[in-house]
């Protein structure tokens, strides 16, 4: 009986444990999965504090009900003036959108397969390098791309001034911190 008792605890203490470390059900802030300091770090420059821009529920759009889409953007800090005739003023910056997709859907897993299509049909100019991050991850020529669970991200590094080589290897670096914190 003694025995049965302590196997009980042992179980339910293993339980929470395991609760404790798995993904938060429900809606995904892309502005905790990565600091300020670690984007400044990565990319080399200063940055602004990263800015949230949820759009929510996005289900309808997305194609899987209950799918929760969050962005951060970082600007880097710069005493060039913004030009108002160029997308985000002219500014460098670092883009994540973080998606939580319904529990068991398979849906960040087609969203990954997506940039194969995208790349096949045209729409992007780079096939995908399949990359050792998470559950699964990409490298599409403007960003990583990756998924772990029910839950997948896309960092992008916009850089005029850097070569998509250089701008690779920020992505990469952002998506290895990333990936944990899913």
């Amino acid at each position: 009986m003694a025995f049965r008792k302590t196997l009980i605890a042992a179980l339910c203490v293993a339980s929470a444990a395991m609760a404790a470390d798995a993904p938060k059900p429900g809606p995904i802030n892309a502005c905790t999965l990565l600091t300020d300091a670690e984007v400044a770090a990565a990319i080399g420059a200063k940055v602004t504090p990263g800015k949230r821009q949820d759009e929510g529920d996005v289900g309808d759009r997305a194609g899987a009900k209950g799918t929760y889409s969050s962005t951060c953007f970082w600007k880097v800090i710069s005493d060039k003036p913004d030009d108002p005739n160029k997308p985000m003023g002219g500014a460098t910056f670092a883009i994540l959108n973080a998606m939580q997709w319904p529990a068991g859907s398979g849906e960040a897993k087609k969203f990954l397969e997506s940039f194969f299509d995208a790349a096949k049909n045209g729409v992007i100019d780079q096939t995908p390098v399949q990359l050792k991050i998470a559950d699964d991850a990409i490298w599409w020529g403007d960003g990583v791309a990756a998924r772990k669970g029910d839950r997948s991200f896309g960092i992008s590094v916009f850089w005029p001034d850097k070569k998509r080589e250089e701008r690779r290897t920020f992505e990469e670096a952002l998506a290895r911190k990333i990936a944990p914190r899913l």
